[in-house]
C-alpha cells in the first residue's frame, strides 16, 4: 500500500562520521559482514531456470537502459507484496501453494497480463515481493522454496513477454507507526541497537543470499532492487539521522552479498534508493552510493507522487497550472545533473495519481479526471526529457476507499476501462 510524507531534511545527515546509535554505539560496527554470510544455495528447478546462465554483456547501466529502449514501465503492485492477506495468525504463509495473496483484491498473475502489458508499450516491469511470511528461524532464515518458485515463475511471464524486470524486499520493512514495526526490515531497531543491527542484518544479508543464488543465472533483464521506501515510521518527520546511515550500510551489505554469489550477479545490474525512496534524500549530501566492485552497474532510484495531496492523498482536484509543472520540471531536472550527467541512470520506481471518484459531485469528478490526464502524461514526458526511466504504479485497484492507482485488467491485460486506455496511450506517446 502506497503513502507519502514531508519532511525537513535534518542537517546533521550530510556529516556522516558526526552520526552515531544511542549510546554511543556506531549503527554498524564489523560484527556482520557480507563474506560470513549463510552459505545455503537453494536448488533451481529445472522447470524454473531454463536460461542456462545467459549471457550479461559489457554495457553500463546506463547504456543498457538506453540501447534495449527501457524508457517507461508498470508496478504489479498488491499481489506479491500483499502480505497481510499471505501470513495466518503464527506469521506462516498462508497461500503458499498460490504464493500470492488474494487478499488485497487481485487475482493469480499470469501470461496474459504480462502480454498486455507489453502490448500496452511498457518496456519493464517491477515486481514488488514480500518475504516475510515465507522466511524461516534464525539462523538459517531459510526461504520456502515454493514462494521461490512461484516469484521465479512470475518472472518468466515477465520474460516471456519481452520485458525487462526488477524484483526487490518490498513490504519486509513495512512500518505503520512508531510505535510498532509491521516488517522484520526495521531501520529503527537496527540503529537504535547494535545487537538489533546485527541480527537485521545478518537476515537481510540471507534472505539476499539466497534471493541471488536461485536467480543467478538469470540474464541482464533481471534487475534487483536493494528495498523499498525505509523508514521509521513518521515517513521521513522526526526520524533520527542514523536511520540515514543504516540504509546507506544495508544498500552497502546488498551489493556485497549480490556479487559474492558469483555467476551473472558478479556484474547484475543492482538499484539502491535513499530513506523512504525520496527524491529529496537522493539529492542531500548524505546518500552515498555503495562501493562496487564493477563499474557502471548501478541503478538509483526515487519514489514521485507529488504533489501528496493530488498523487496519494487525492484531496486536491485540481493540478496543471504553468507553476505545477515547473515543479516537476525542476525536481528531474536536479536529479539528472546529479546522476545522469554523471552516467549513474535514475529510475522512478514509482509514479502515478490516484483515480478520485465522487458521485455526488460530477463537476469535481470531471476536474479531478482531467487534471490526471494532464499529470501523468507530463510527469512521464518531463522524465523522458531528463533521461529518468518513470514506472507506473498499478495496484490493480479501481474502486472502494483504498488509492484507486489500477489501469490494466490482472486477468487480461486489456485496459481496464475506456478512461485507462486512453491514460496508458497518453503515458507511452509522452515517452516515444
Amino acid at each position: 500500500m502506497r503513502k507519502r510524507f514531508i519532511f525537513t531534511l535534518c542537517a546533521a545527515v550530510i556529516v556522516l562520521s558526526a552520526v552515531s546509535c544511542a549510546g554511543g554505539k556506531a549503527a554498524a560496527g564489523n560484527a556482520v559482514t557480507a563474506d560470513k554470510a549463510f552459505a545455503y544455495t537453494p536448488a533451481v528447478p529445472d522447470a524454473v531456470n531454463s536460461y542456462n546462465e545467459e549471457q550479461m554483456g559489457g554495457k553500463t547501466a546506463l547504456e543498457y537502459l538506453k540501447s534495449e529502449g527501457v524508457f517507461a514501465g508498470l508496478n504489479i503492485g498488491n499481489t506479491l507484496d500483499a502480505w497481510s492477506g499471505r501470513i495466518d495468525q503464527n506469521g506462516k504463509l498462508a497461500f503458499i501453494e498460490s504464493g500470492e495473496s488474494v487478499g488485497w483484491g487481485n487475482p493469480r498473475l499470469n501470461q496474459d497480463f504480462f502480454n498486455g502489458i507489453k502490448d500496452a508499450g511498457f518496456t519493464i516491469v517491477r515486481i514488488p515481493i514480500t518475504w516475510m511470511g515465507s522466511i524461516g528461524s534464525a539462523p538459517d532464515y531459510h526461504i520456502d522454496e515454493k514462494f521461490l518458485k512461484r516469484a521465479a515463475e512470475v518472472v518468466g511471464y515477465a520474460k516471456n513477454a519481452g520485458l525487462k524486470v526488477i524484483i526487490n524486499l518490498h513490504h519486509d520493512g513495512a512500518t505503520d507507526t512508531k510505535k510498532g514495526d509491521q516488517g522484520w526490515l526495521s531501520v529503527r531497531q537496527a540503529t537504535r541497537n547494535q545487537d538489533e543491527f546485527n541480527r537485521i542484518t545478518s537476515q537481510y544479508v540471507r534472505v539476499w543470499k539466497q534471493i541471488a543464488n536461485y536467480f543467478k543465472d538469470y540474464g541482464s533483464w533481471l534487475i534487483f532492487e536493494s528495498f523499498n521506501e525505509l523508514h521509521d515510521g513518521s515517513w521521513g518527520s522526526g526520524n533520527e539521522p542514523g536511520q540515514f546511515i543504516t540504509l546507506i550500510k544495508w544498500n552497502q551489505f546488498f551489493v556485497d552479498t549480490v556479487r559474492s554469489t558469483g555467476g551473472n550477479n558478479e556484474t547484475r545490474y543492482l538499484m539502491v534508493s535513499a530513506y523512504c525512496n525520496d527524491r529529496r534524500q537522493l539529492l542531500s549530501a548524505g546518500f552515498m552510493l555503495p562501493n562496487d566492485k564493477v563499474s557502471g552497474k548501478l541503478i538509483v532510484s526515487f519514489h514521485y507522487y507529488d504533489p501528496y495531496e493530488f498523487g496519494i492523498q487525492g484531496s486536491q482536484t485540481s493540478w496543471g497550472t504553468s507553476s505545477d509543472k515547473q515543479k516537476t520540471v525542476n525536481d528531474f531536472a536536479a536529479v539528472k545533473l546529479k546522476f545522469i550527467d554523471n552516467n549513474i541512470p535514475v529510475i522512478i520506481g514509482e509514479c502515478g495519481a490516484v483515480l478520485q471518484l465522487y458521485p455526488n459531485d460530477p463537476a469535481k469528478e470531471q476536474q479531478a479526471r482531467q487534471s490526471r490526464r494532464e499529470y501523468l502524461p507530463h510527469i512521464f514526458g518531463t522524465a523522458k526529457k531528463y533521461g529518468l526511466v518513470p514506472i507506473y504504479w498499478d495496484n490493480g485497484s479501481v474502486r472502494g476507499d483504498g488509492e484507486k492507482f489500477g489501469l490494466l485488467d490482472r486477468r487480461t491485460g486489456q485496459p481496464n476501462s475506456s478512461e485507462s486506455d486512453a491514460l496508458i496511450k497518453l503515458m507511452i506517446s509522452a515517452v516515444k
